[in-house]
C-alpha cells in the first residue's frame, strides 16, 4: 500500500490560505469600487490596485504556507501537479476540496466585513442622500432585483464576463491567464534547474499581477476556480444570483483547468529535464518488501534554516510548489 502524500495539516494550510486570499483579493476589488454614483471601477488606479492586491497576497501566502503544503492556493495549480504525477489524484482532489471550502469562507467573511456599506441604503432616496449629495454607488450596485433590499456590497468582486466580451473570448483569455500562472509555477518552483530559489513566490505573485492587469476589464480575472466559486456562492445566498449565474459563468470553472493542462503539457514535453524524468521513473518503480513506498521529496523552509539560505529536509512527502 502506498504511503499517503497528504496530511491534515497540509489540507488546513490550503484551506486557510485560500480563505485569506479570497478575503484580501476580493476585498481589494470591493474597496477599489467607487462609493459614488455609478460605482465604476474601470480606471487605471483601480485596475492597478486590485492587481497588486491579488499578486502580493499570493506571494505573501506562498511564503507563509509553502513549507506546509506547497502553497497551491488554486485548484488549477493542483490540477497541473496531478497531470504531471507530482501529486496523487486523491491528494489533488482533497487539496481542491480544501481550496473551494476556504474560498467560500473567505467570501463569507468579506461579506461580514463589508455589510455596513449597504446598511444605510434603506434610509436613502434612490437618487440623492439626505444631505443632497449623490448616493453612494454601492446601493445601486448591490440592490436586489425585486427592490426588497441589498445583497453583498458590489457582489464581493464576483467574476463576470464583460458585456462586450463573447464567451469564446472570455474562455481564451482565462486560459492564457492561467497558462501564464502555471507556466511560472512550474519553471520557477518545480524545474530542477530553476534559479528562483526562495524568490519563487515573488515571480509567481508577479504572474498573478500581470494576469489581472490584462484580464480584469474582460472577466474580472478568474484564473482560479476557487476564487470565482467563493463570491458566486455567497452572492447567491445574499440574493444576487441574478449577477452570478449569467452568460459565461461556466468559463471560470473550465478555462483555468484547460490552461493549466496546456502549461503542464508544455513543461512535460518541451522543458522537463531528463534527470527529472529518470527520477520520476525510479520513484514509480520503488518498492520495499513488495509494497510501494511513496518517495519523500526534499522540502525547504526547515525551521532552523529559514533565514540561513540553506535548504533542509522535512518529513512531508508532497512536492512543494514554492521551494
Amino acid at each position: 500500500m502506498s504511503a499517503p502524500d497528504w496530511t491534515k495539516r497540509q489540507l488546513m494550510a490550503e484551506f486557510v490560505a485560500t480563505s485569506t486570499f479570497v478575503w484580501a483579493g476580493c476585498g481589494a476589488a470591493v474597496a477599489s469600487n467607487r462609493w459614488t454614483e455609478g460605482a465604476a471601477i474601470f480606471d487605471p488606479g483601480a485596475l492597478v490596485s486590485i492587481s497588486l492586491a491579488f499578486g502580493i497576497t499570493i506571494s505573501v501566502l506562498a511564503y507563509g504556507i509553502g513549507h506546509l503544503s506547497g502553497g497551491h492556493i488554486n485548484p488549477a495549480v493542483t490540477f497541473s501537479f496531478m497531470v504531471l504525477k507530482l501529486q496523487s489524484i486523491k491528494a489533488g482532489l482533497l487539496y481542491m476540496l480544501a481550496q473551494f471550502s476556504g474560498a467560500f469562507l473567505g467570501a463569507l467573511i468579506l461579506w461580514g466585513c463589508s455589510s455596513s456599506l449597504t446598511a444605510f441604503c434603506y434610509n436613502e432616496r434612490p437618487d440623492v442622500a439626505n444631505d443632497g449629495s449623490v448616493l453612494s454607488g454601492v446601493c445601486k450596485a448591490s440592490a436586489l432585483p425585486d427592490g426588497s433590499g441589498y445583497g453583498p456590497a458590489f457582489g464581493l468582486g464576483v467574476n463576470q464576463v464583460g458585456p462586450r466580451v463573447t464567451s469564446a473570448s472570455a474562455f481564451l483569455i482565462e486560459c492564457m491567464g492561467t497558462y501564464l500562472l502555471v507556466f511560472t509555477v512550474l519553471h520557477a518552483a518545480v524545474h530542477s534547474k530553476s534559479t528562483a530559489g526562495n524568490a519563487a513566490p515573488i515571480a509567481i505573485g508577479w504572474s498573478v499581477l500581470v494576469a489581472h492587469l490584462v484580464l480584469i476589464p474582460f472577466t474580472g480575472c478568474g484564473i482560479n476556480p476557487a476564487r470565482s466559486f467563493g463570491p458566486m456562492i455567497v452572492d447567491t445566498i445574499g440574493g444576487l444570483g441574478h449577477i452570478v449565474w449569467i452568460r459565461g459563468w461556466w468559463v471560470f470553472y473550465t478555462a483555468p483547468f484547460v490552461g493549466a493542462g496546456f502549461a503542464a503539457a508544455t513543461y512535460k514535453f518541451l522543458f522537463e529535464e531528463k534527470d527529472e524524468v529518470a527520477a520520476s521513473k525510479k520513484d514509480d518503480d520503488l518498492e520495499v518488501g513488495g509494497v510501494e513506498k511513496a518517495p519523500e521529496v526534499p522540502q525547504t523552509y526547515e525551521e532552523g534554516a529559514k533565514n540561513s539560505g540553506e535548504a533542509g529536509e522535512t518529513d512531508t512527502a508532497v512536492p512543494q510548489v514554492y521551494e
